[in-house]
């Protein structure tokens, strides 16, 4: 039998990590788990590191190549030359480090592999388990990985699909049944292998014999036929049904399911070789001329996009490039992992009920494969969470907790579910017009009311919960169908695989919604619903655990949070609301600043001079000197610009011009000169100041007028001042603004 070794490392940050942080602009947990893969390939000679994304591969490849040379990235959209290069590089020894996405989990020869780690969880058991398989790979080899951890979700997560691979509980394969893409296809295909013209009685007979369609029914079958019909693929006379010339070219020319994105190549200018592909979406809507983002582990500017699609880049020195993203790439952590996560929890909730802090810790440092700081720190943060008096969530215990105007579900019940439970949850709030904003994880349903859950009765809303109906299942269905399925994105490969419009057509964002109307009412839409379904809804769980609830097999507990929200609540709140650190534990204060001292040197702003005029384009406030001047005239009268930027240039010009403003921009130029006084007196610390979230002219003056001895008091100023904007711009009777997160 083969064997396995896992182990789960969560490394603390050291001095180091914040050093390695504040140099490659990365929060102090990511340099620390980038320390523990440089450590491990110092440790052997070949080191296979798997990540989630292509967004990450990229961002571990890039800070990676700033501290050694011997790292490349492999994913599926780089050109396959390079993914050669890499891979004979790997297998000759020339290179000891291979960042991988899911590329690499089967059975390309890579030569052999001494080490895997995988960074954050796997997400999935199978997953873990095919990527730790590729060290040790043969059967008379144990197979060692180890999985980095960066935040308790993740160690948490990590132990439970350990747990799981070790007991040999994989998740469940999900068959598409009855597709009618698929079915549209075969229709044709029957037809063709007799010549182009069948018995269509024969072609349900046939396509029926087939396990995924052995459902089928006559109105389905002849609702797609009628439709082919009506695109002009077949002709159906009676029993007979006639393929077309045009039936027949779309026949060979969808072959495949896989849906066609356009891809657009990446060429450097410096070398005219092929570095890397866009996909279409990042092109549509992020990529630009100047934009300097990062493909191959690499930065690079984007100097001119031909109208061939090729993107003509050349090589840039910039650590805080943009990282494209590929959507659809994340796996969303299933029903049963997430339902093991509870199951820890549950185990740590009974070890703390019985034996304490210490005691616990010593218990599941032996009976966890997982380093002792990563141990000690699961322990006392549910330690911590008990002590607020709330309990802990479960497999089976649903604990709903109101803090300020949050109301934080925590569902033991991963993300598909997580989301289905929480469009149905919000049809509910929504009909007594309380929800602002939603969000979700596998363990959490995080909403932002329109009130203080002080004055709402979170009690009521439970039971409404629990007197669930078909009427709000069916409200909940339409509206997770309206809001938030890409119904468009799957309509769009799903029309393509039909033959209705032309593969690999670039679709914008508003043709996509364009498409639900066009395809209402036919066999596209109906496809797209089932599929979207299928991968991103579970209504049949969401009815068994209310089901549950019911029947008491399911525990609902409310807990009112006062003054701070619990520490299992931490986590979603951090990363969706606009101001994380309002609810961070004093402790982490030092880690706080160091985040936004971060945050604020890698920001982008634009400047413009108040003398000669001249406009700064995204200049970086970490790479500004203490006294910024012009590049023109040398002033140092330069204003910070934000979302108005372009608005205040040109108002500006028109004021040069003696052209006649409007109230709206005087008022602008009003504070832009304002904020240009500031940056002249005080320099850099002006324009920190002038950055933060909430923080303005006149706020900031009276910051900077403190002069602070050290950068830790002036953050820490900035830092209070953005906590009071942000506890009391709920009160303001101006609309608020859109949650921000740094």
């Amino acid at each position: 039998e083969k064997r396995y070794e896992y182990r789960v490392e969560w490394p603390r940050p050291i001095d180091k990590d914040f050093e390695t942080a504040r140099d490659l602009y990365m929060t102090p947990e990511a340099a620390a788990g980038l320390s523990a893969i440089d450590d491990a390939l110092d440790e052997s000679r070949s080191t296979l590191v798997f990540v989630n994304a292509r967004p990450l591969a990229e961002l571990l490849g890039s800070r990676l190549s700033m501290v050694r040379q011997d790292a490349a990235v492999h994913h599926g959209s780089l050109p396959r030359e390079e993914r050669e290069r890499v891979e004979a590089g790997f297998k000759s020894g020339a290179i000891k480090g291979l960042i991988s996405t899911s590329t690499l989990e089967l059975g390309i020869d890579i030569g052999t592999v001494d080490r895997v780690v995988q960074y954050n969880s796997p997400r999935q058991v199978t997953s873990l388990i095919q990527r730790v398989g590729r060290s040790g790979h043969t059967l008379d080899r144990t197979s060692r990985g180890v999985i980095l951890a960066v935040s308790s979700d993740d160690a948490i997560e990590s132990l439970a699909a350990v747990q799981a691979a070790q007991a040999g509980d994989l998740e469940p394969i999900h068959i598409h049944r009855l597709a009618l893409d698929v079915l549209a296809h075969q229709i044709v295909g029957c037809a063709l292998d007799q010549g182009g013209t069948a018995s269509w009685t024969e072609i349900l007979q046939t396509i029926r014999g087939a396990e995924p369609y052995r459902e089928l029914d006559d109105p389905t079958g002849e609702r797609v036929a009628e439709f082919l019909d009506h695109l002009g693929v077949l002709r159906q006379q009676g029993d007979k049904v006639r393929v077309t010339p045009k039936g027949r070219r779309y026949y060979f020319e969808n072959l495949s399911t896989i849906r066609d994105e356009r891809r657009y190549p990446v060429t450097d200018l410096t070398t005219q070789k092929q570095v890397g592909i866009l996909g279409e979406e990042f092109m549509i809507i992020q990529a630009r001329e100047g934009l300097h983002f990062i493909v191959r582990g690499r930065p690079w500017k984007i100097e001119r996009i031909g109208k061939d699609g090729v993107v003509y880049v050349t090589p840039v020195a910039d650590p805080n490039a943009l990282i494209p993203g590929w959507d659809g790439e994340m796996l969303p952590v299933p029903f049963g992992l997430a339902q093991r996560v509870g199951r820890i929890r549950k185990d740590i909730d009974a070890r703390l009920e019985k034996a304490g802090v210490p005691k616990a810790v010593a218990h599941f440092e032996k009976a966890w494969p997982i380093n002792k700081t990563g141990a000690k720190r699961l322990v006392e943060e549910h330690a911590n969470h008990r002590k607020t008096g709330a309990p802990v969530p479960t497999d089976d215990r649903i604990v709903v907790e109101a803090f300020d105007r949050f109301l934080i579900v925590h569902a033991s019940f991963g993300e598909v579910v997580n989301v289905t439970l929480g469009d149905l949850l919000e049809e509910l709030l929504a009909r007594k017009h309380l929800v602002r904003f939603w969000w979700t994880d596998p363990y959490r349903i995080l909403y932002e009311l329109v009130a203080d859950t002080r004055e709402i009765d979170v009690e009521a809303l439970v039971d409404d919960l629990l007197r669930i109906d078909d009427e709000t299942l069916e409200g909940g269905l339409k509206a997770l169908l309206e809001n938030h399925l890409p119904l468009g994105y799957y309509m769009k490969g799903i029309a393509e695989r039909f033959g209705a419009i032309r593969r690999g057509l670039t679709v914008g964002e508003g043709d996509l919604r364009s498409l639900e109307i066009r395809f209402a009412n036919t066999p596209i839409y109906d496809e797209a619903v089932r599929e979207a379904l299928l991968l991103h809804a579970d209504f049949d769980r969401v009815r068994e655990i209310v089901r549950k609830i019911r029947t008491g097999e399911m525990e609902v507990v409310i807990h009112r949070s006062d003054e701070t929200p619990t520490p299992l609540a931490y986590p979603i709140l951090r990363r969706y609301v606009e101001a994380p650190e309002l609810f961070s534990p004093e402790a982490e204060r030092d880690e706080i600043l160091d985040r936004m001292r971060l945050h604020l040197s890698s920001e982008p702003v634009h400047l413009l001079c108040f003398e000669c005029g001249h406009f700064h384009e995204e200049v970086r406030i970490g790479e500004m000197p203490d006294h910024p001047e012009c590049a023109k005239c040398q002033s140092r009268i330069l204003t910070v610009l934000g979302w108005a930027a372009w608005t205040v240039r040109d108002a500006y010009a028109k004021r040069t011009r003696k052209l006649d403003l409007t109230d709206e921009e005087r008022k602008l130029l009003t504070r832009a000169k304002q904020v240009a006084d500031l940056v002249a007196v005080y320099g850099k610390r002006a324009v920190y100041a002038n950055s933060v979230y909430g923080v303005g002219p006149t706020t900031a003056s009276k910051i900077l007028a403190k002069m602070q001895d050290t950068e830790k008091e002036f953050l820490n100023d900035l830092f209070e001042a953005k906590l009071k904007y942000v506890t009391t711009r709920p009160y303001w009777n101006e609309p608020q603004a859109k949650p921000k997160l740094y």
